[in-house]
């Protein structure tokens, strides 16, 4: 009784932390029921139910577990299936604290690994999954998908998804004698523990603001979420409701066989069977393509309809990558595969396989913001920011002038706080660093902030520092970022400096009639120095493309900045892109900078055609590089050795040296060109079954180690390790695509397949091994002498205690979480995004946060 009154508590007080009961209510308001007590009342039994079936588990034990006096321990010379490799050497007597840092990073390490080896199963799975047949529909050849693409979510790609998990599983049951092991179900119930309260949190934070995600096929994701409970709650009611600490061989074969029925009833519901408030309802095979001409600039023009090409301030790199993001966010083929292999490719250095989705949305909101001003606001926004984000001030002229306005209503007094950060510039050195308030009075529009310059005799370098706004008051004012930090640039007065352009190549189109070029005065400002320029023709020739421009170009003291106009003759005619040169030379009393010649392309302007051109050949590079499987062992390994992208970073770099043994291993699985990616499909099994056999041992090792319980490993660091992959690749699919389903559907779904062929598969292995073996002199050393009596002839034990534990609390986190997202749904309209996304994040956090706590306490025997 003590212990069901402590653990009642101790979930009232989770409940308390998650806002479980706000929740619940809610749920209940959706439903129609609005009374908190029948939520506390159906928590309250859910909770006495678990202690009082954990209790009946350990009765059974008839006062004994598992016999294991002979048992040498994993890190004290013992074996697992691979490891360790140097007991011959001492191993299990290497200082306590050396062994738990190598085998951390080994783990750490060989996560990489098996993501790696994954990542070719994926590919196959891709491969498999995304054949096409031609049929005729109203006399046009079109291609629809051989796989449904709910089937194909939920058997191969799912399977991928959880292999390790599931072979983990299955391996700690063959090397293990075929007795029952606390990783692989620990690791199987942790993982779908983590999927869905911290993957269901990452992608509710993902989401733009502005936007959100709902649920589309509402009946799959009810069918899958029901099983992904149903699964759990199947293991409790085996393990203490049949058959007591017992799994008999029906038992596993009904695990297994759940799996295709979760598979012929999602595909029902996709049909549109079962009509659970779904927003469409699919009949007719998906129509992929017909044929076309695919990468046409009228087609990239069609993905940019609402970006201005011309004026979008965005390269054509930027471009494409929106055009790509847009093609396949507004088709439903990224398939969960494709996430999953990018995620792991971008965490271990390699190129991506799909377009960079956040990138092309914060590029779209930059192309719909430019326009003439710094910042853009609406008559009726309160926004305070600087007038303009760049200031240059020459030393010697004492101090610099900063303005700062108000847009939106100005009827009423404001204020704003300020205050200069050093940057190549030294505060109280090179300026006199000023923080303060600036108070606007009724109707006030504008503000200045004077800054105190420090002249010095020294020749130095131009230096800068920057004025940040912060903490508009009232609340109804805020400060927009793209006002919120302006630049001061202090010019030496010291030397006379040197001459350069602005920018060492320009572009523009021959609407705009004219290019300015920009040619700066740097490091130096002092008297009167001047330069001569002209134009160069290249495949651009004056006077028929620009007219011819030269000059003298003269600086006075102090000046630092001259724009020299040329003008651009507009032909009205379709032309390639053309080029001519501007030029600096003959300086005096100065020096040319090395940039002082400038390259201008002049692009055809009659249309955007000339833009588009360069957007759709990168747009059909892209649609290359994104291709996934290998066409040859060549091209495999060329692509494992391939140095991470430019711009990708040290961080990439890195993770590509550290992984390169893992990418050279699955480079040589067989490409997936040989029997339709099956071949491939099958060795990578392999390799994902050896790798993980090497993960469990490692997690062995380091839980024996440093003292920690294979089940609280399991459920923490080796759970984590094999969900990462599945965080990044939910969040992309939460960002990318236009529906939830690819972010939420999957993580149901991919739980219920971890139980029934996770633990299925291994269960019924063991179930119809010792029936079948007998009970050997092993077998009755370490089963409990009730079950010896009960089953004379051998049976596979499975210790419910714990996992029975682990598994009850779960899956009443499991309710609170599914019903938070049903709360959302039907109180905002949408499963991910809008209103109270971070405080469900939050929540979801909490509840993951309970689960490990209170099965680590359960492992440890705390109550």
């Amino acid at each position: 009784l003590r212990r069901v009154q402590s653990l009642f508590c101790l979930t009232d007080i989770a409940c308390f932390l998650c806002g479980v009961f706000p929740l619940q209510a809610g749920i209940m308001a959706g439903l129609g029921r609005s009374r908190v007590s029948a939520s506390t009342l159906l928590l309250g039994a859910t909770v006495l139910a678990a202690c009082l079936c954990t209790t009946q588990a350990q009765s059974v034990d008839c006062g004994r577990t598992a016999n294991t006096t002979g048992d040498v321990a994993i890190c004290d010379g013992g074996k697992g299936t691979f490891l360790p490799a140097f007991n011959k050497l001492g191993e299990a007597d290497w200082p306590r604290g050396l062994k738990i840092i190598l085998y951390l990073t080994g783990l750490l390490w060989t996560f990489s690994g098996v993501g790696i080896v994954t990542d070719v199963f994926m590919e196959a799975i891709e491969v498999i999954t995304s054949r096409e047949k031609r049929v005729e529909v109203d006399g046009q050849i079109v291609h629809i998908r051989v796989w449904n693409p709910t089937i194909a979510n939920l058997s191969l790609m799912a399977l991928g998804s959880s292999a390790p998990e599931i072979i983990l599983s299955v391996i700690e049951i063959c090397a293990g004698g075929f007795f029952a092991g606390a990783l692989g179900p620990s690791t199987i119930v942790g993982s779908a523990a983590f999927n869905l309260f911290i993957i269901m949190a990452v992608c509710l934070m993902a989401i733009p603001k502005g936007e959100t995600r709902r649920i589309q096929q509402f009946g799959v994701f009810i069918v899958t979420a029901i099983f992904s409970l149903f699964a759990y709650v199947w293991l409790i009611i085996i393990l203490v409701a049949i058959s007591p600490n017992v799994v008999e061989w029906w038992e596993g074969l009904i695990t297994l066989l759940f799996f295709p029925v979760l598979l012929v009833l999602s595909f029902y519901a996709d049909r549109g069977l079962f009509n659970c408030g779904a927003d469409t309802k699919v009949e007719e095979p998906q129509v992929l393509a017909s044929h076309g001409h695919p990468g046409a600039p009228y087609s990239t023009a069609a993905l940019l309809h609402d970006v201005q090409v011309k004026k979008s301030g965005l390269t054509e790199a930027q471009l494409a990558n929106i055009a790509a993001a847009r093609e396949l966010s507004q088709s439903t083929n990224i398939s969960r595969a494709r996430f999953r292999i990018n995620a792991t490719r971008q965490m271990t250095g390699s190129g991506a396989v799909l377009p960079d989705f956040e990138a092309a949305k914060q590029d779209e909101e930059t192309a719909h913001a430019i326009g003439d001003s710094l910042v853009e606001t609406s008559a009726d926004s309160q926004a305070i920011h600087f007038e303009h984000h760049s200031y240059a001030v020459v030393e010697n002229e004492g101090t610099v002038v900063l303005t700062v306005i108000r847009t939106g209503d100005i009827s009423e007094a404001a204020s704003v706080a300020f205050t200069t950060m050093a940057g190549t510039a030294t505060k109280d050195e090179d300026y006199k660093h000023k923080e303060g308030r600036l108070d606007f009075a009724p109707n006030e529009a504008q503000k200045t902030i004077e800054i105190e310059i420090i002249d010095d005799d020294e020749v130095e370098d131009d230096e800068y520092f920057t004025v940040k706004l912060s903490d508009a008051q009232p609340g109804n004012w805020f400060v927009p970022e793209k006002g919120m930090v302006a630049c001061v640039t202090i010019i030496d007065d010291d030397h006379p400096g040197v001459l350069a352009l602005e920018e060492p190549q320009l572009e523009v189109y021959e609407r705009e009639k004219k290019v300015d070029i920009r040619v700066v005065r740097k490091r130096g400002c002092k008297g009167t120095v001047k330069c001569n320029y002209y134009t160069k023709d290249g495949s651009a020739h004056a006077p028929h493309d620009y007219e011819e421009t030269t000059g003298v170009l003269v600086f006075e003291q102090g000046e630092t900045e001259k724009v020299i106009s040329i003008p651009i003759v507009d032909d009205d005619e379709y032309e390639n892109d053309e080029t001519f040169h501007f030029i600096l030379e003959d300086p005096v009393d100065c020096e040319l900078d090395t940039v002082s010649r400038a390259r201008i392309t002049i692009k055809s302007d009659d249309d955007i055609k000339g833009v588009l051109d360069q957007v759709t050949y990168l747009l059909n590079i892209n649609r290359d590089k994104f291709r996934v499987g290998g066409s040859d062992w060549g091209e495999q390994f060329s692509d494992a050795i391939a140095w991470p992208a430019k711009g990708s970073g040290c961080f990439a770099g890195f993770m590509h040296l550290i992984n390169l043994p893992w990418k050279l291993l699955g480079a040589c699985v067989p490409p997936t060109l040989f029997f339709n990616g099956w071949l491939t499909f099958s060795v990578s099994l392999i390799l994902i079954g050896a790798v993980t056999a090497i993960i469990g041992d490692l997690a062995s090792l380091l839980g024996c180690s440093a003292n920690i319980k294979d089940s609280v490993t399991a459920i923490t660091l080796v759970a984590l390790g094999t969900s990462l992959p599945d965080t990044f690749a939910s969040k992309s699919a939460a960002i990318a695509s236009a529906t939830a389903d690819a972010a939420i559907t999957n993580v149901t779904g991919s739980n219920s397949v971890n139980v029934f062929l996770g633990l299925g598969l291994s269960w019924l292995i063991a179930a119809a091994y010792w029936p079948a073996k007998g009970a050997t002199a092993e077998w009755q050393s370490k089963v409990p002498t009730c079950i010896q009596d009960a089953y004379p002839n051998g049976v596979f034990w499975v210790p419910a205690g714990d996992l029975s534990f682990s598994v009850i609390v779960f899956s009443v986190c499991c309710v609170l979480c599914l019903g938070g997202l049903l709360f959302r749904r039907y109180a905002f309209g949408a499963e991910l995004g809008g209103p109270y996304s971070t405080l469900f994040a939050v929540a979801f956090s909490m509840l993951w946060l309970i689960y490990v706590l209170l099965s680590s306490l359960r492992a440890y025997e705390i109550f």
